[in-house]
């Protein structure tokens, strides 16, 4: 049975500690192994990555700091390229209590939280 191929995570991990070895044996772990090994770790890494994936973990952590507690947001991608990022927020009874499509993560969190109640809200002003 033959080994799974490692991840782009498992092979950037490698790297890491490939740099570390050349970093305490310079003349030992070659300095064009390291450097090459680290382009192909950063090329499988943007691939695998999706940009939209980092973009929609950052909308949901922004909505749940801007959220009232027991408010729960939810996000997705729309197929609308003027507007790509959607965002639903429900009350502690499931309902849903804002709902909005947005240009960017910033514009959308914006948008969602103008249509919370203010209290709880992580706000500094009244």
């Amino acid at each position: 049975m033959s080994q799974p191929r490692p991840t782009a995570v498992d092979h950037a991990v490698g790297v890491l500690k490939l740099v570390g070895l050349h970093i305490d044996h310079p003349t030992v772990i070659n300095q064009k192994l390291v450097r090459d090994a680290s382009t192909e770790a950063i090329e499988r890494l943007q691939q695998q990555v999706a940009p939209a994936a980092h973009h929609l973990a950052l909308l949901y952590a922004r909505l749940v700091e801007r959220t009232p507690p027991g408010y729960l947001p939810y996000v997705t991608l729309t197929q609308d390229p003027q507007r790509p990022y959607g965002a639903v927020i429900t009350d502690a009874n499931d309902n849903v209590v804002a709902r909005q499509l947005g240009k960017s993560v910033d514009s959308l969190v914006e948008l969602i939280a103008a249509q919370l109640p203010r209290k709880g809200r992580g706000e500094t002003h009244g």
